[in-house]
């Protein structure tokens, strides 16, 4: 049976990754794109997820969701990152296609009644329309197969401060809130993905063992390459978005610890993550009365680009 997805989305260069791997994949149905703002404003998230669909032959739907954070006020998009356009200036059509005419909450409500127990909500975003998804229908968490997170940072330091990932510093107090809920989730941090690189010589593979889906990402990398060696000395770029994707399709990439979390929502450390490993105990009242969930802490990064690759490589639409 395939997997019944619904991607949160702020497009974004390791956003197009993670869609492009959704469509390749042959145990994977995309029913709709979720937008949020992040890498992007959530209107240009929206724009971006209609032209990939449309440009990759998808019939996805695409719902628009938060323009803003819950309580903080909205910090600039992540263009120097991933560029003005969100794909780091490499144009991908426009399309006449519209927007659904439900917001990303509804539509991912309505999705969990119509399929109860099989969809999977994938969140590579900031996690507004999660939040505001769990005010609006709290019976939710009982209806979603599962939910997978990439966002945070457990055991490494931040992306965007010194503690905090750009997720979850983008608004804490929405992850704070997903991270306490009691639904069936998955956190994939900063920890399983920054093990991995996609070096040049990969992207241009990619772009050779699948041209529809991989030359624009090829393209698309050249600039997500130059910001992670101008800042991080990295020899190629981190695909953090697809972590959320692969861990439904090759979960054997990953090792894995349970416990509690909780994010900072105010302070120098705004953003950060806080773990309690499960069975152990200590005097941080933050933790009290939160489930645990699994946390992806570690990546075997030669079984995911494998993976990674074969799947893409199949795609011949």
């Amino acid at each position: 049976m395939k997997h019944k997805i619904i991607i949160d989305t702020d497009p974004g260069i390791d956003d197009a990754m993670a869609i492009a791997y959704a469509i390749a994949h042959p145990d994977i149905e995309v029913l709709a794109l979720t937008t949020i703002f992040g890498n992007v404003r959530t209107d240009e998230s929206t724009r971006n997820a209609l032209a990939l669909l449309e440009h990759w032959g998808s019939d996805a739907d695409v719902a628009e969701g938060e323009p803003a954070p819950l309580l903080i006020p909205a910090n600039e998009p992540g263009y120097l990152v991933h560029g003005a356009n969100g794909f780091g200036g490499v144009s991908i059509p426009a399309t006449s296609r519209a927007k659904h005419g439900l917001d990303a909450v509804d539509y991912i409500i309505e999705a969990s009644k119509r399929f109860p127990g099989e969809v999977v909500l994938c969140a590579i975003g900031p996690l507004t329309n999660l939040a505001r998804l769990l005010e609006r229908d709290p019976e939710i968490v009982t209806r979603l197969k599962a939910v997978v997170v990439m966002g945070g940072a457990v055991h490494r330091k931040g992306n965007v401060t010194p503690v905090a990932e750009a997720n979850f510093w983008n608004d804490p107090h929405a992850a704070d809130q997903v991270l306490a809920a009691e639904w069936p989730l998955v956190l994939a941090p900063l920890d399983c993905t920054m093990p991995v690189v996609f070096t040049p010589d990969y992207m241009q593979a990619l772009a050779k063992e699948s041209p529809l889906l991989g030359e624009p990402l090829a393209e698309m990398a050249e600039f997500y390459a130059r910001f992670y060696r101008s800042y991080l000395g990295i020899g190629g770029c981190v695909p953090h978005d697809v972590m959320a994707l692969s861990w439904l399709t090759v979960p054997g990439a990953f090792r894995l610890q349970k416990g509690a979390l909780a994010v900072v929502t105010d302070g120098p450390a705004i953003g950060q993550t806080l773990f309690q490993p499960g069975g152990t105990q200590s005097r941080a009242r933050c933790f009290d009365g939160r489930p645990d969930h699994l946390v992806m802490v570690d990546t075997d990064p030669e079984m995911f680009m494998a993976d990674y690759m074969m799947v893409m490589a199949r795609h011949t639409k």
